[in-house]
């Protein structure tokens, strides 16, 4: 009899998870787009789950402190990455002396939302469209320059990728954030800069930046009527910041089922739906396996971009 209750401990303590308040870490700054995509999520997967979930944004080297804290967590599904694609995919691909590796340390739970990249210059430059910026750069090769948000980050990395399929050679500027870069486009500084469309739209609607190319498969509802690099015949240029829920590898598997099983219900909810709109931010549709191929095809995709720029991050 003993052993019998004994066998079945696990299973009550899994059947009642969870039983006290879930902690979300987002590894980037308070305000940004992970943050912003974090605050708008955590209160329905509260009231999936029937508990609190609270925000705890723990910071630095490129989101690499925050999802190490959530590897070393206890795997007991109460510490929870709200990672990017610098968590999942950049950092992996650009950094090589990290002390965990994020396939075989953390369980992706499931992809979250995304806001697709897209490419703006500032007001003043001679260039209305995509190729009169090609022809300018290449008409000026080493002269116009491009914003990041740091160096070896997903917004470089992009940008690369822009430079080696247009065949441009433009001068990178690193910035300490995405708010410090788009300063120095406003200010004429520099000339051009690859970002997230959720956080350039009011520039580009204010007239400030102009908008030249979406960097994504389809149009944003954000900037319906500016083109995509595939219609401008640059069609490997898709880049986007994007999010997903992650838990120490070793969670049970009872567990990460539970937290899985509700996300379908906060994306079904049309509150939600609204708030993401609002935002800018765009809802993923994908199961496990191409969640998980899609992973995969990014870090292949930026590792590449990596090695044919010479970027690497100690």
């Amino acid at each position: 009899m003993l052993a019998l209750m004994g066998s079945l401990l696990p299973a009550a303590a899994l059947a009642a998870y969870p039983d006290r308040p879930v902690k979300l870490v987002v590894a980037l700054a308070p305000g940004g787009p992970a943050d912003t995509a974090a605050r708008v999520f955590a209160p329905y997967f509260a009231e999936q789950l029937g508990q609190n979930v609270v925000i705890e944004n723990r910071t630095g080297a490129s989101s690499v402190i925050g999802t190490e804290s959530v590897v070393r967590s206890p795997p007991d599904g109460y510490t929870l990455l709200f990672g990017s694609s610098s968590s999942f995919a950049v950092n992996p691909a650009v950094m090589k002396n990290l002390r965990f590796d994020v396939q075989k340390d953390l369980k992706l739970v499931g992809l979250v939302s995304y806001t697709p990249h897209v490419l703006v210059v500032r007001s003043s430059l001679a260039a209305g469209s995509l190729a009169e910026l090609i022809a300018l750069a290449r008409a000026r090769p080493g002269k116009l320059t491009y914003a990041s948000s740091g160096a070896g980050g997903a917004i470089h990395l992009a940008s690369e990728l822009f430079k080696r399929e247009a065949g441009v050679d433009l001068v990178h500027v690193p910035y300490r954030g995405g708010g410090p870069a788009v300063m120095g486009l406003l200010t004429g500084d520099v000339d051009v800069f690859i970002n997230d469309a959720s956080t350039t739209v009011e520039n580009v609607r204010a007239g400030k930046l102009k908008a030249l190319a979406m960097a994504w498969s389809k149009r944003s509802p954000l900037l319906p009527e500016v083109p995509t690099f595939a219609e401008l015949g640059l069609p490997a240029v898709i880049s986007s910041s994007w999010f997903g829920l992650a838990a120490p590898v070793e969670t049970p598997a009872d567990v990460i089922g539970r937290l899985a099983a509700a996300m379908p219900q906060v994306f079904a909810s049309p509150g939600y739906q609204a708030r993401l709109e609002k935002l800018g931010l765009e809802q993923f549709a994908l199961n496990p396996e191409q969640s998980a191929a899609f992973i995969k095809a990014e870090f292949d995709k930026w590792a590449a971009v990596a090695k044919s720029a010479n970027i690497q991050v100690e």
